[in-house]
């Protein structure tokens, strides 16, 4: 049995207008790929600390909002090499890019992400493999139809499905109760014409139209009146 451990490596995204940053690898195993700063975690070393010293040693920039967003498990017997690579995501804070560590790396360059350079360390091949992208935003939100027509329109890309009914009446009512929270924060009109859109929504989708719940409405008015006399309620007996 091989009582070999495997080591933690880290590996940090940096984003700057869009770009990332990404050096080409000098005298190690994977000379000639391209990969981010990072480095062998240190011991008592969070992952935040590793990176955030590896960048200033290998790049001399600072980073800041570091976060993880992955992790590869990446064996290499041609190399004898078995390595946890932890993946951080950060953004540029200051300081002016230079290869600190001419020996271990050739230089330093901003790509865009769509044009990341080859061939790439294989860690970060296989992070890749993820579907990872730097820019991309969670959502996972109902939001109006033509929301991701705009979004593709300016340039975006936009990822969605179409809920069937019982998943689109759950997220129309937890949209009722953001769009109430928004209007009690802000007090805005455009918040309420959201709450109105929510529940017209929602009417429809029980088979009441716009017509009919404006009839309802009508009717309870006629019957119990509205809100316009300001009357609270204190006490009954």
């Amino acid at each position: 049995m091989n009582h070999e451990r495997p080591k933690v490596g880290t590996a940090v995204i940096i984003v700057k207008d869009g770009n990332v940053l990404m050096g080409r690898r000098k005298g190690a195993h994977g000379e000639g790929t391209w990969c981010p700063p990072g480095g062998h975690l240190e011991f008592g070393e969070s992952w935040e600390e590793c990176v955030r010293r590896e960048t200033m040693e290998e790049a001399g920039i600072e980073i800041q909002n570091v976060r993880f967003v992955g992790a590869v498990n990446n064996h290499e017997p041609d190399w004898g090499t078995h390595y946890i690579t932890l993946f951080m995501q950060a953004e540029y804070l200051r300081g002016e890019v230079r290869n600190c560590e001419p020996e271990k790396c050739s230089g330093w360059e901003w790509f865009s992400w769509e044009q990341l350079p080859s061939p790439l360390f294989a860690p970060v091949v296989n992070f890749l493999r993820q579907g990872y992208h730097p820019l991309a935003r969670r959502h996972d939100k109902l939001v109006r139809d033509k929301i991701v027509e705009i979004i593709q329109a300016a340039g975006g890309v936009a990822d969605s499905y179409t809920a069937d009914d019982q998943e689109y009446k759950d997220r129309l009512q937890t949209k009722l109760c953001e769009e109430v929270l928004e209007y009690l924060e802000s007090e805005e009109p455009e918040e309420l014409a959201d709450i109105l859109e929510v529940v017209q929504s929602l009417t429809a989708l029980t088979g009441t139209n716009r017509e009919q719940l404006q009839l309802i409405q009508s009717k309870k008015r006629e019957e119990r009146g509205g809100f316009e006399k300001r009357i609270v309620l204190t006490e009954t007996r």
